[in-house]
């Protein structure tokens, strides 16, 4: 019921609360219109069954161009007009003072204040009570005018039981509809300071890492090059001087590449091109420039990648997340240990699994490591990140429908598994070859 009258009504954030709120005035209006018109016919009113019918009309079409033609400021001041001149009418034509007219002018100073926008109140009130002292010295002083159409106590009776009966249904739809568009405008201003104070600390985040995560690196890389070029050394401590500049001058790349390609993300959007990949053949590059890095350390790099597994992803996606995560194996491996890269299958997915027998996660930073909120910590050899790495990880892996998990203990180590789908599920192929599925599977993240 609450989702049907949503529709009614319009859901935000495409309709305000004003006009959420006179949208269900209309509605409410119409169908206690369309009651009026059976009474005034049972009552022997002609003249207000007539208008009751042409207010009936009107009410609709307000509701139309407000609800699906966005005119709301017209439609008020048009529903504004014709509500007064309909009370000015059954004020006439329905006893005056001894009809329910005047209880009608209470619930319209309610609309007024429910659905006219603020700085409109004062018109509208002021007309609200200039028409109602009106018609009142007008009946005072030309007694004549106003007739009295019943034709017995009964007829008023049930006239005036009738119309509270509307008045009482009227403003609870009013009332209700006015609460339930409030805690909705509530709930939309909590999430979007929540979604205010996330942004504010993913930029709180980008500044530490502007100011101290690169800055560090470039700094050693600055002291390196002048030692080398103030003093004199011998072979061994340059070399020793040069691997230590090699290393900063690589973690700093990996740094800025991992924050380039995060903010473009979350700036700009990511294309995502899904196609048959074989994970060996497309990884093949990121290993051979990986193991050289793990050897320097003295850790063992071992693909395990099968020949004949194709998967459908994108490629250059899937390059970088590897290419992360055998980053932060290295990093967090010590001398003398194993890094192994293999695959599964799982149903119709294929895992890729990046295992390690280094210092593992500490079970406190565990549930955080793919955002922001946790901080980097320093390699084996003092290597330092900037915690953006799994972040992109794992909103590169979901673009390409797929999931990434991982187990680790601490002091034993860690495995990463990355989880896409099969190309064709169970490696039959089902689509009419690759540029196809390249073509139907072009995707857009915002």
């Amino acid at each position: 019921m609450q989702s049907f009258w949503a529709k009614v009504v319009g859901q935000p954030p495409g309709f305000s609360l004003e006009a959420r709120i006179f949208n269900a005035t209309c509605v409410t209006s119409a169908v206690s219109v369309f009651l009026t018109i059976f009474l005034n016919f049972l009552l022997g009113i002609p003249q207000l069954v007539i208008l009751m019918i042409a207010i009936f009309v009107s009410t609709l079409l307000f509701y139309y161009y407000s609800r699906f033609k966005m005119k709301l400021d017209i439609c008020i001041i048009a529903y504004m007009i014709a509500f007064n001149i309909l009370l000015i009418v059954n004020f006439k034509y329905n006893s005056g003072i001894n009809g329910p007219t005047l209880l009608i002018f209470l619930l319209s100073y309610f609309l007024t204040i429910s659905i006219v926008p603020q700085k409109q109140y004062w018109f509208w009130i002021t007309l609200n009570l200039v028409v109602v002292a009106m018609l009142l010295v007008i009946e005072y002083e030309y007694p004549g005018t106003i007739i009295n159409t019943y034709a017995d106590t009964k007829s008023r009776f049930i006239d005036h039981g009738c119309t509270y009966i509307f008045m009482a249904l009227f403003i609870f739809m009013v009332t209700t509809s006015v609460r339930r568009s409030y805690h909705t405008e509530h709930k939309l201003a909590e999430q979007k300071t929540t979604e205010l104070e996330n942004a504010n600390d993913t930029k709180n985040k980008l500044f530490s890492i502007l100011a101290h995560d690169l800055r560090t690196p470039l700094t050693s890389i600055q002291n390196y090059l002048e030692i080398l070029s103030e003093f004199e050394i011998d072979e061994v401590e340059r070399l020793s001087i040069n691997n230590a500049l090699l290393n900063s001058t690589r973690n700093t790349q990996q740094m800025l590449s991992n924050l380039l390609l995060w903010s473009k993300s979350q700036m700009e959007g990511v294309t995502v091109n899904l196609v048959k990949v074989n994970p060996k053949e497309i990884l093949q590059g990121t290993f051979q420039i990986h193991q050289t890095i793990a050897a320097e350390k003295d850790i063992q790099l071992v693909n395990q990648l099968k020949n004949n597994v194709f998967i459908v992803a994108d490629a250059d996606m899937l390059q970088l997340i590897v290419r992360n995560l055998i980053n932060n194996a290295i990093k967090f491996t010590n001398a003398g240990g194993e890094i192994v890269v293999s695959d599964d299958i799982v149903g119709n997915n294929c895992r890729i699994i990046i295992k390690d027998n280094g210092t593992g996660i500490p079970f406190e930073t565990q549930g955080s490591i793919f955002s922001l909120k946790v901080n980097s910590s320093f390699g084996t050899k003092n290597e330092k990140g900037v915690g953006l790495g799994l972040v992109l990880c794992k909103e590169f892996t979901e673009l390409q429908n797929g999931k990434i998990t991982f187990e680790s203990t601490p002091s034993v180590g860690t495995a990463f598994y990355i989880s896409l789908k099969l190309y064709g599920g169970n490696g039959k192929n089902n689509v009419s070859g690759e540029e196809e599925l390249g073509e139907k599977l072009i995707l857009k993240s915002i």
